[in-house]
């Protein structure tokens, strides 16, 4: 207790001496900011007038360079933390598989939109949110109910909810530009680099011009970090040890292209790579904590997008991806009768997807004024890809998917009312060889949502959206597990919610926006795992349905005390009621369903001076359960993660000079999310960056 109260005392007094004793004499530029369209492309400039929210019919979080920079984070992981409805399933460790739910449905229902184009992963339906860097993203943004753009793939219809990363949110300031980074840290960790930006403008058209970026990054840790080992209750012995097998290597390389033809016309290409080795520590079970598991990752991509806005009614969108992954998992101490297990996995994707909208109605030279107070979009979009999974590890040989979504979509805004809906029509055909048996998949997925604007600065909107996941490859085909019987998981959502936003509180010196969502979720053959003969031999069900009931919190403020010292508060709170409703007779019926809180949420306050900006950060988590029983031998204690990240910069002409410093988990508390493997405790990072 006392190490605690040591630890929360610094965290105050750092923050009292930032808010009371530094006195900065000059401000380079406000904090708040303010966007627009220009050619396409978003421009972020600094305002007074930047909307704190986005006033959406569907439930929208957004977090940009500026405000992720502020927060201790590291990887995509770690800044989804910080948004309502979020929870990420933290193996442990920078290393660690991280995978998030939103609003309980599991991450196979979660997309990542990557530039507007979705990464896959077939084998197992989860994307690792830890193996991607935020250092070339300018924006992540979270949807939760249908995107208002209509202009979309098909594809990004098929979640119930999308992380959508954007690279080029910005236009740079100059035609060249190139950043440096090195970041160390506790336990071993230290992560190098380095992106170059080019901008090139044609002399002859002033429209057209090429932006391209490649950057790269190295990262390595050790992560052997302490950690207590309680053996029975918490008065019973203790052992202090030392994760093993944590470490970490991992190299990734992007290259992006933006190439404006002429305004309303851009063609646009990614080429990306990542390959990572780690090993992969065992649970924390009493007598065995000795581990040589290891995994080796290699995945590259290349995608490309075509949009042409023809003239004010027509528009056209075209994406293509190929993607190919290679897993290597070896465990040495496997119970077999080699004492070996070595399994690999490829996998492959082709997708091509083309959308086209349509504007009856916006023709300024037929409608005149009307335009400005009516705007009417129908679009459709149809998306095809291919999978295929080759492995020895799996009972049927060459696993293949073939799919199809067509998704016919509309939007009518009147300014004060918004009708945003879609139907996804989805056809699924999996083969396998060895296998008689082909399974075709039907399905139509009707999504609603609508928004009134109450006030200037105050909106309603309740949405409804029908959606499905597929069962994975592994559900189907993986040896002693796979059931080609599976049915898909159905699931419907609704969500009413209030969006309101006070900007010129106290003479325009408080800026409070807030949201408020309740929702209800139902989740339908539910794909569950269960034990047959002993826990290596399991059979996959449909047996599960799900009712969640949950409400979200969101509150930002800014408050200016001067032109050169602003207090920005981002804080929310998620309540979830997320119980298994299968059958009356099963002991787990009404309990809440494994691995989430009935309560969660996330404070940051950040002092924002002219030469640095200091954040104090806490996360948490309550209670929940490892198993559906919810008793206490399943119970996984709540905790609370806080962190101070301090970040300066210093700007002599053209060149950026900066650093951050984060002080990790101030309490040293090496709680769990995942049961039996056991976070980091107290760390730094320390990173140094040059901009010119």
């Amino acid at each position: 207790m006392r190490h605690l109260f040591q630890h929360r005392l610094l965290a105050v007094l750092i923050l009292f001496l930032c808010l009371f004793f530094l006195k900065p004499d000059g401000y380079a530029q406000q904090d708040t900011a303010q966007s627009m369209q220009l050619k396409e492309v978003l421009i972020q400039g600094y305002g007074e007038n930047k909307p704190l929210v986005t006033f959406s019919t569907a439930a929208v979080q957004t977090l940009s360079t500026k405000e992720i920079k502020l927060l201790p984070t590291l990887q995509l992981s770690d800044a989804l933390k910080y948004m309502s409805g979020v929870v990420i399933k933290d193996y442990g460790g920078i290393g660690g598989l991280k995978t998030v739910s939103v609003r309980g449905l599991g991450s196979q229902h979660t997309g990542v939109l990557y530039d507007g184009i979705p990464l896959t992963d077939c084998q197992t339906g989860q994307i690792d949110l830890g193996k991607l860097s935020l250092e070339n993203l300018s924006s992540i943004e979270l949807t939760v109910g249908t995107d208002e753009h209509v202009l979309m793939p098909a594809r990004a219809h098929s979640y119930s909810n999308l992380v959508k990363l954007s690279t080029f949110h910005t236009l740079p300031l100059k035609p060249v530009q190139l950043k440096a980074s090195f970041t160390v840290g506790s336990y071993g960790f230290y992560s190098p680099s380095v992106q170059f930006t080019n901008l090139i403008k044609s002399k002859k058209q002033t429209q057209r011009y090429l932006l391209w970026n490649v950057n790269a990054m190295f990262m390595n840790s050790e992560g052997n970090y302490p950690y207590i080992l309680h053996y029975g209750g918490v008065n019973d012995s203790i052992s202090h040890e030392v994760r093993q097998n944590t470490d970490i290597t991992t190299l990734s390389a992007e290259v992006n292209a933006l190439l404006q033809l002429r305004q309303g016309e851009q063609l646009s290409f990614k080429g990306y790579y990542y390959g990572s080795d780690r090993g992969l520590p065992n649970a924390t079970i009493f007598y065995n904590l000795n581990a040589r598991q290891r995994l080796t990752n290699r995945n590259g991509f290349g995608q490309m997008s075509y949009r042409k806005l023809f003239d004010s009614r027509w528009s056209y969108l075209l994406n293509a991806k190929f993607n190919y992954d290679y897993t290597h998992y070896v465990d040495p101490d496997y119970l077999n009768a080699a004492h070996l297990l070595d399994n690999t996995y490829e996998q492959y994707e082709g997708y091509i997807s083309n959308a086209v909208t349509f504007a009856p109605l916006h023709s300024k030279e037929e409608l005149g004024e009307a335009t400005r107070r009516h705007d009417v979009i129908i679009g459709l979009a149809n998306d095809l890809f291919y999978n295929q999974l080759e492995s020895d590890n799996i009972d049927y040989k060459h696993p293949t998917r073939f799919t199809s979504l067509t998704a016919l979509s509309a939007r009518y805004d009147n300014r004060k009312v918004t009708i945003n809906g879609n139907l996804l029509f989805t056809t699924v055909n999996n083969m396998a060889q060895d296998t008689a048996v082909g399974k075709t998949f039907l399905h139509l997925s009707p999504a609603l949502s609508v928004s009134w604007r109450i006030h200037k600065y105050v909106q309603m909107r309740v949405f409804y959206k029908d959606i499905f996941r597929m069962p994975t490859f592994n559900d189907l085909y993986y040896r002693e597990v796979g059931n080609l019987r599976l049915k898909p998981e159905k699931t419907q959502q609704w969500d009413l919610g209030f969006i309101m936003e006070t900007p010129h509180l106290w003479g325009g010196a408080f800026h409070l926006a807030a949201t408020m969502d309740a929702y209800y979720n139902i989740v339908r053959d539910k794909i569950v795992a269960f034990p047959t003969r002993n826990l290596f031999y399991w059979s996959m069900l449909n047996y599960g349905k799900v009712h969640i009931a949950g409400a979200e919190l969101n509150i930002k403020t800014v408050y200016t005390f001067h032109r050169d010292c602003h207090l920005i508060v981002n804080g929310n709170c998620t309540f979830q009621h997320a119980v298994d409703r299968t059958s009356v007779d099963s002991p787990t019926y009404g309990h809440q369903i494994p691995y989430t809180p009935r309560w969660s949420g996330s404070v940051s306050a950040t002092v924002q001076l002219h030469f640095v900006s200091v954040t104090y950060a806490v996360m948490i988590g309550g209670k929940r359960y490892a198993l559906g029983e919810n008793i206490p031998a399943n119970m996984v204690a709540g905790y609370a993660d806080q962190s101070i990240s301090v970040q300066h910069e210093s700007h002599i002409k053209d060149h950026t000079l900066g650093f951050k410093f984060e002080l990790l988990n101030l309490s040293n508390q090496n709680y769990e999310i995942v049961r039996n493997y056991p976070m980091q405790g107290s760390g730094f990072r320390f990173k140094m960056y040059y901009q010119f």
